[in-house]
């Protein structure tokens, strides 16, 4: 076109445009001038595509208080283009990453050049394809052991086969958690395997980066934020069945450390009579649970078992007539013909608020996931004593605890005696493998010990002989000695003689001995039986059950 028919709109955008490209080579001539003042080497970073793992190695605004931006990592050295050598938070910036294990180069660029390198943060941000958060696992019994091969290989497959396979291993290996650890040399794997952290291989740290993106990218969280906790889930895809993983981040001394939940990798499908309880525990629960109302508490801390023992009584349960109804933090495994409630405490719905809402449904079975508050055991108790069976668990150290500790929260005796039926304590004791297990023979303070503490156990719940085994380990167990878990309980029922003590508001000292005196195991001696016939070893028994 003529330049004389150009508009005058057009004319000064192009004023404008050549105006920039001239400030723009002012500012690159004057970078260079400067890096040869400060004997430093210079970079043109206008057009050079950074690397999405390299930029994430700095988040964006410590990029932008720094005015400096990583463009380029060769194994452990990281190049950074910067503006200005006296900005303070530069020096915090190189020092922070010298603590990590990185060694850093750094380049003069110009102004323009940094502004080009900060838009690929979002750039990275609003590209990131969607279609790459499908992953695909295929577990096999060789997913563990070609896991651990890695840490001697020397090409590793890509980051969504590399983290496919960690989690096809981590579901063949039976992992609630995966952990993923970067430390100063190598990123570190752990499974939590029957309720033990594992160490399963050490990887370079080459590919923790990518490996972190990837499960950042996959559960929506911020790829540019490191310095925060962030928390998230994604879902897997084995065959035709979704794989839950819940996700938590946060930050530690050579980046951020992982963990990965599994869910729902395998249904609660434990039915009463698999649980572990010996036959005279089974009898007196099944006994408590088909009475129409009545509470059962089962206790113990975090990772004991406790919801899956309330799953085995719901199964035991749900038979047709009967409206069942729990009320959970969260839900995370589905039971058919079950309503299950979640708890959401964003909208003020806990445990208290929820469980008067259930009890309008009129159910006639209550699962409560966990009783916390005096309000929740309140109701708890009155919904008992008015025709409901309650399912509940108590944070306490035994069975007889749990009576202290509901009157402590302010139930009234007169309201908590009638309404318990019966109390449950319980551990989960790894069982030795099947597979590789041989006979041990403890030595005699060893066996002093075991015959003490088993002295006061009924004659009719001894086996003829005592004894024990434990396990080197094999390829069936990944020579960990261990395959699956198996309960151990003390079992007690409110009988006349407890209700009386409740009233008198005794000790659970004093509750524990009416519960020994009618028939009750401790968890340890239950631990020792199970050692002796050939469930557990005694190294297991005491790690588990030492008070």
């Amino acid at each position: 076109m003529d330049e004389k028919l150009k508009s005058p709109q057009e004319k000064a955008e192009k004023i404008k445009e050549v105006f920039g490209e001239l400030n723009k080579k002012f500012e690159e001539n004057e970078a260079v001038r400067q890096a040869k003042t400060l004997q430093v080497p210079y970079f043109d970073l206008r057009h050079f595509p950074i690397d999405e793992n390299v930029l994430m190695a700095v988040p964006e605004e410590v990029a932008v208080a720094a005015r400096a931006v990583p463009f380029y990592k060769e194994i452990k050295t990281l190049k950074i283009g910067f503006v200005d050598p006296t900005n303070k938070h530069l020096d915090t910036l190189v020092g922070d990453l010298k603590k990590k294990g990185l060694e850093v180069e750094l380049y003069m660029i110009s102004a323009s050049a940094l502004e080009f390198a900060l838009t690929q943060y979002r750039r990275i941000l609003s590209t990131a394809p969607h279609h790459e958060k499908e992953i695909e696992i295929r577990p096999t019994e060789e997913s563990t052991a070609t896991l651990r091969a890695l840490d001697k290989a020397a090409v590793f497959p890509d980051t969504t086969e590399l983290l496919s396979l960690i989690i096809a291993a981590a579901i063949s290996a039976g992992s609630s958690d995966i952990h993923l650890e970067p430390e100063k040399e190598v990123l570190k794997i752990r499974f939590r395997m029957d309720g033990v952290l594992q160490e399963i291989t050490n990887l370079p740290m080459s590919v923790y980066q990518h490996l972190l993106s990837r499960i950042k990218l996959a559960s929506n969280l911020k790829l540019n934020v490191t310095n925060v906790p962030q928390d998230g889930r994604f879902s897997v895809h084995r065959g035709t069945k979704n794989i839950d993983l819940r996700i938590s981040i946060i930050p530690s001394a050579y980046g951020e450390s992982i963990v990965m939940r599994v869910l729902g990798a395998e249904e609660i499908s434990v039915d009463i009579e698999n649980l572990g309880l010996s036959k005279r525990d089974m009898d007196l629960l099944l006994a408590e649970l088909d009475k129409p109302n009545g509470m059962i508490l089962t206790t113990g801390p975090t990772g004991s078992g406790k919801t899956t023992t309330l799953y085995a009584f719901l199964r035991y349960l749900n038979r047709g007539g009967v409206k069942i109804i729990t009320l959970e933090d969260p839900v995370e495994y589905q039971i058919e013909g079950i309503t299950q409630t979640p708890i959401d405490h964003g909208a003020g719905m806990d445990f208290a608020k929820g469980l008067r809402s259930i009890l309008r449904q009129d159910p006639d079975i209550v699962m409560v996931g966990e009783i916390r508050d005096l309000e929740t055991a309140e109701t708890a108790a009155q919904a008992a004593l008015t025709g409901h069976q309650v399912l509940s668990t108590l944070h306490t150290n035994d069975a007889a605890g749990a009576i202290p500790r509901f009157l402590d929260l302010g139930v009234k005796a007169v309201t908590l005696a009638p309404a318990l039926s019966a109390l449950i304590a319980q551990r989960l004791l790894r069982k030795i493998c099947q597979k590789c297990k041989e006979i041990y023979k403890p030595d005699n303070k060893e066996l002093d010990r075991i015959k003490l503490t088993i002295a006061t156990v009924p004659k009719d719940r001894m086996p003829e002989h005592l004894t024990f085994y434990q396990s080197k380990g094999c390829e069936f167990c990944h020579k960990i000695g261990y395959k699956g878990r198996v309960g151990v309980f003390e079992v007690f029922a409110v009988d006349d003689a407890i209700e009386k003590l409740i009233y008198e508001s005794a000790s659970s000292q004093d509750i524990k001995k009416a519960a020994l005196k009618a028939g009750m195991i401790t968890m340890q001696q239950d631990a020792i039986l199970k050692a002796a016939y050939g469930l557990t070893d005694l190294a297991e028994v005491w790690r588990v059950t030492e008070e």
